[in-house]
């Protein structure tokens, strides 16, 4: 037998392993694989998966970190482990060690737009807002009518608190592409919402709405500033005319609209929503325990008893 035949049979043998989920008989044969030929990188990168999927992440990490030090000293960057390495580190929340493979991607491959790209995403990340900056600035050089990169950048203004920034950078980015202004608008109010400037996120949702009126999920993000000004009935009405406009959705609203009342306190008015959202699903046992919730926050024991006994006795939670 030569011994590329006998690497073949441990190969398939190691990922019908796999395929059954038998990972540590997997890994066994990987490990024995790896030894005789730690040159190749395939056996490696397989090995890698098979700690992953078994729930040794460190393991796995491991041997990735081995590989993109080779990728990194070749000539062509595959790229492969580097992969990987970002998708489990932005799981993990590591930032540090994100930024770290991502720079020194980037120093083997200064021009490559997409490993830029996650070196900027990866300093927000890790709250160095400035870099990102940095990063996407440079990037809308490189690529003048990628909107996209624009939003990107406005996002990391609004990071570093240049809300002034950020709305030109995504004005920009209407600019190029003046089809997707609802959508550009929408995500800029999302990311002011998030840092808490609800004025400026409101005016950018009207703006989408003014844009294409029909856009029920942003009438929702606009409910939701809207309750976090304090404004409950305009929340109210913007709800309503998402309700208006996507109907048969209209639990999944009400519920949303329950559950950020109830986040902000309301719990009056989340037992409105909440009753609302339980009338247009009322088998679905997560409406019912919000309300039950909320009914409890308020005080109202007896009405909260009542309703988990009414579902219970539907078998909502069966």
């Amino acid at each position: 037998m030569s011994e590329t035949t006998g690497i073949d049979e441990f190969y398939d043998r190691a990922d019908e392993y796999m395929r059954e989920g038998r990972y540590e008989e997997a890994i066994e044969l990987y490990l024995k694989l790896a030894d005789v030929h730690p040159e190749n990188d395939s056996i490696v990168m397989s090995l890698a998966w098979a700690y992953r999927d078994s729930g040794r992440v460190p393991d796995a990490v491991r041997c990735l970190e081995d590989l993109l030090e080779k990728e990194l000293g070749r000539k062509i960057f595959t790229g492969f482990a580097f992969d990987e390495l970002v998708r489990i580190y932005r799981e993990e929340g590591n930032y540090k060690r994100l930024v770290a493979i991502c720079e020194a991607a980037v120093a083997v491959q200064p021009d490559d737009v997409a490993l830029l790209t996650t070196l900027g995403d990866a300093y927000l990340g890790a709250g160095k807002s400035d870099r990102a900056v940095e990063v996407f600035t440079m990037l809308t050089e490189m690529e003048s009518d990628a909107p996209v990169l624009f939003c990107r950048l406005g996002d990391a203004l609004i990071a570093a608190g240049d809300c002034d920034g950020a709305e030109g950078a995504y004005e920009r980015a209407i600019s190029v592409e003046p089809s997707d202004a609802p959508r550009f608008y929408s995500t800029l109010g999302s990311s002011l919402s998030k840092a808490g400037e609800h004025d400026r996120a409101k005016k950018a949702l009207q703006r989408s709405l003014e844009s294409n009126p029909d856009q029920p999920f942003v009438h929702c993000s606009l409910g939701d500033v809207f309750i976090r000004q304090g404004k409950l009935a305009d929340a109210a009405m913007a709800y309503e005319e998402a309700v208006r406009l996507d109907p048969v959705s209209a639990g999944g609203y009400y519920n949303r609209l329950g559950n950020m009342l109830a986040g902000e306190n309301h719990h009056a008015m989340a037992i409105e929503a909440f009753e609302k959202a339980v009338a247009a699903d009322p088998c679905n046992p997560f409406y019912c325990l919000s309300l039950v919730k909320s009914c409890e926050m308020e005080g109202l024991h007896e009405k909260a008893r009542a309703i988990y006994e009414k579902a219970q006795s539907l078998g909502v939670f069966s």
